[in-house]
């Protein structure tokens, strides 16, 4: 391998550009549904990377054209979902979601060994971060080594890579209550392929699900029974409904969920509400009297009942419309009237072409605040687009500005550097405006009841007895505080939110210590009945799922009123300030709650099992680039810290804290991994830790910073220099908009003893995103490809170098607009 190798030549840069936003898109059994890291790379661009990286260039142009396009395949024109123009996509090739033909990767897998000498190549991503780059080296069959100082990103590794390769192909018999479960045990035998409805009837039946009929059940087949050989995967599902079920039993007292009546009208009169009776799967019916608006609600509710049904009736008209989501709105005190101010962005609710629905705001007669209500089928304004969207927005305008909140009651304003005073001050409130729910026309919006808001207050024993009982106690640890560079992305500090647990409710504290309590649980009464690694790997995805629950359950999440859905905490990777914030109802089936999040990792897991089942088995580290000793590495791919850009450590706090309460106990390892009350930082007595420029961290020094950044990436880069065999490659991974950013990374991989071989700018990022609406975002990430600078190598002269630069420049810069690369993005391709 001392030839070139094809990525130093030729590239699919299209193809695997238009690939990498289409994964975008993507939701079901994707890396990034696993568990949210910043910047994770997407799979085409890591994939295609690794394997151009990995092949030799065959020299020849109709060769090399010919592996691009089994690679990348090729780029037509459709229409688009709209109808009314054209958009390109790919056809063939093994890069676009799905469409990894096992055929052509088991070849592109055995031509990547033949040009190691038959053996494996060693891929190194020393800041592997969420696991896009090692996922991939291992679906090339290569053998994968992945380091992350980060102890969130160590664990989401050991969820990406190290699970799924130990247990594919390990089946084990269904819990004995997954098969009781009729719900649970007929998705199972559909996944299976049973979609035959007498065979399936028969098979339900055969364990006790008979639907009160009669069912010949056939003999035993000699093969063993589906439910005697499922995967981890259904395992997980299992394992996730029965956690849900405990917290469930524990918390439905705080969730209420309501069954409404709807009236049955018999010659022109409306027909007497009568008793409502539930039935459970373990207890006697209950009867329940409705209430004066014919509705009825109960705790009970929540725990897992078969049906509702009317005492008189065989046809039931009443329906249980479980609360989604409650949307709240932080208050302040008026300076001049002194009544309650909530603070509110918008007052849309819903503002989607079928469903527009208003909150609405009236004065109280005492002068003390509002009351609000609920304004449905807001009618459309007149005129053109621009006049509609106008009109909703005065419509929709709420209370906040940008020079502060204004009086409903007397129109004073109230500016934010005086909120800001009143949330350091702990005078900020709160107020439940409306409840979101599951409807059988899509979600529905009410008011709150009286039941509702008391089931939100909680008292400060009830949540320091249930803290008595988990690890470390409630997450009391501090926050990140604003600041310049990297620590730019966080202002709830500054409103007194100075404290992990002050980002959370009391109520989603009980629920989310709850959950932790029921997972620490689950782990005791697994500990006999399985083996050591196969319950491990359970808990570990059960503390993801609730990991994953915690980004939704804070109180700087938001309602998405042209989705109708919750917007998660890291919406982007910033905690700024939310006013009016939206709590997700964990217990509920629909997104967000912890059911939701089951599937979702369980979903990854069936492709993680897939996608590493060919590869050796992967090497996890916890700890510094700079300090990992590995040695005889042919490729390293990864990518690096973006000097400024994100503040990784600062943001996985948020689900450390957590992680290192609910993984407490696990192993030996997870312990000593998540020992320390935060994530790692800069640590100056060692000279080693986090490597992003934050000023904050250096006294407010930028020079120092930049000076310790660019210091420790060429330490990070000597001794990847060192891990490297000679005929090794490099690649780096990098996006800025900094002149200063790029001129560190290029110095410290100079001083490191590397050339830079190659450049490929590769589109990753939809340009709809929530950035790039706002600012001029890069969409796309530069991919450097270096190769170790030969000892005896000279340094050339200014005139000669960019001369050929130039050169070089003019003619790739024309394969790049071909490519599509455009505005700030073409610019920083040069």
């Amino acid at each position: 391998m001392n030839a070139r190798r094809l990525i130093e030549d030729a590239f699919p840069l299209k193809q695997v550009s238009l690939d990498s936003v289409h994964e975008k898109n993507v939701r079901h059994g994707h890396l990034s549904t696993l568990h949210i890291w910043p910047a994770r790379r997407p799979l085409a661009a890591s994939r295609a990377a690794l394997l151009a990286a990995l092949l030799p260039d065959p020299g020849s142009q109709e060769v090399r054209l010919g592996v691009l396009e089994r690679m990348a395949g090729h780029v037509v024109r459709v229409p688009s979902d709209a109808g009314d123009r054209m958009r390109e996509q790919t056809r063939g090739g093994i890069l676009h979601w799905g469409r990894d033909g096992q055929g052509e990767l088991t070849r592109f897998r055995a031509e990547i060994r033949k040009a190691f000498g038959g053996r494996a190549p060693r891929v190194l991503d020393p800041f592997a971060g969420g696991g896009a780059i090692p996922l991939e080296a291992m679906r090339l069959g290569c053998e994968a080594v992945a380091a992350d100082l980060n102890p969130v990103a160590w664990f989401i590794l050991r969820c990406t890579l190290h699970y799924p390769r130990l247990l594919a192909g390990e089946t084990r018999p269904l819990p004995e209550f997954a098969v009781e479960e009729r719900h649970f045990l007929e998705a199972f035998l559909k996944a299976q392929g049973m979609t035959n409805a007498t065979a399936l009837r028969e098979e339900l039946a055969r364990y006790g699900h008979d639907d009160g009929e009669a069912v010949q059940v056939a003999a035993l087949p000699v093969e063993v029974p589906l439910v005697e050989r499922a995967d981890f995967g259904w395992h997980l599902r299992a394992a996730g409904r029965r956690v849900l079920a405990a917290a469930r039993a524990a918390l439905a007292v705080r969730y209420p969920t309501y069954a409404e009546f709807e009236p049955v009208r018999r010659k022109g009169r409306r027909r007497a509400t009568p008793q409502i009776a539930v039935r459970y799967r373990s207890r006697p019916p209950t009867l329940l009297q409705p209430d004066e608006n014919g509705q009825v609600s109960t705790v009970a509710l929540n725990a897992e009942f078969d049906s509702l049904y009317l005492e008189e009736e065989a046809n039931p008209r009443w329906v249980a419309k479980p609360a989604v989501a409650y949307l709240w709105a932080r208050t302040v005190r008026c300076s001049d009237c002194r009544s309650e101010i909530p603070l509110l962005k918008t007052c849309w609710l819903s503002q989607t072409a079928r469903k527009r629905v208003l909150l609405k705001m009236e004065r109280r007669e005492n002068g003390d605040g509002v009351v609000f209500g609920i304004e449905a089928d807001v009618p459309v304004g007149n005129g053109s687009q621009a006049q509609k969207r106008e009109h909703d927005r005065k419509l929709g305008t709420g209370t906040m500005s940008g020079s502060g909140v204004t009086c409903p009651c007397c129109g004073t304003i109230t500016t934010t550097r005086d909120i800001r005073a009143a949330g350091r001050a702990g005078r900020l409130g709160e107020r439940m405006t409306a409840v979101v729910v599951d409807g059988q026309q899509g979600k529905e919006y009410r008011q709150p009841t009286v039941e509702e808001i008391r089931a939100a207050r909680v008292g400060r024993d009830e949540l320091r007895e249930l803290y008595a009982d988990v690890p470390f106690g409630a997450p009391n640890e501090p926050t990140p505080k604003a600041g310049v560079g990297a620590a730019r992305a966080f202002s709830v500090d500054g409103y007194g939110f100075d404290r992990w647990r002050k980002l959370f409710t009391d109520r989603q504290l009980v629920a989310l210590g709850t959950f932790v309590r029921e997972i620490h649980r689950y782990s005791e009464a697994m500990r006999d009945d399985c083996p050591d690694q196969w319950r491990e790997a359970l808990v570990a995805y059960l503390c993801c799922i609730f990991s994953k629950l915690t980004d939704y359950s804070s109180a700087v999440c938001s309602w998405h009123s042209s989705r109708q859905l919750i917007r998660n905490t890291f919406a982007r990777f910033a905690l700024p300030m939310v006013w009016d914030y939206c709590e997700v109802n964990p217990l509920s089936d629909t997104s967000g709650g912890f059911a939701a999040m089951t599937e979702w990792v369980a979903r990854y897991v069936d492709h993680g099992m897939a996608a590493t089942a060919s590869a050796p088995g992967p090497t996890i580290h916890a700890g510094s680039a700079i300090e990992l000793r590995v040695d005889g590495v042919d490729l390293i791919c990864t990518d690096p810290p973006y000097y400024d850009a994100i503040p990784y450590s600062d943001l996985m706090d948020f689900f450390y804290v957590w992680l290192r309460r609910v993984l407490h106990g696990l192993t030996p390892k997870s312990d000593a991994v998540f020992a320390e009350a935060l994530g790692p930082k800069w640590d100056a007595e060692a000279g080693d830790g986090e490597l992003i420029d934050d000023a904050s961290r250096f006294g407010g020094d930028r020079q120092a910073s930049k000076r310790n950044y660019e210091d420790g990436m060429a330490r990070a880069f000597s001794r990847f220099h060192d891990a490297l065999r000679d005929d090794g490659r490099l690649v780096i991974v990098f996006a800025n908009k900094s002149p200063d950013a790029w001129e560190t990374l290029v110095s410290a991989l100079i001083r490191a003893g590397f050339v830079v071989d190659g450049s490929w700018p590769i589109q990753t990022e939809m340009q709809n995103r929530q950035r790039s609406l706002s600012s001029a975002a890069l969409s796309s990430s530069i991919w450097l490809v270096c190769r170790k600078r030969p000892v005896a190598a000279r340094a050339g002269w200014d005139g000669a170098v960019l001369a050929e630069m130039r050169e070089n420049v003019t003619e790739r810069l024309r394969d790049f607009w071909d490519a599509g690369i455009r505005g700030p993005d073409f610019v920083w391709a040069a």
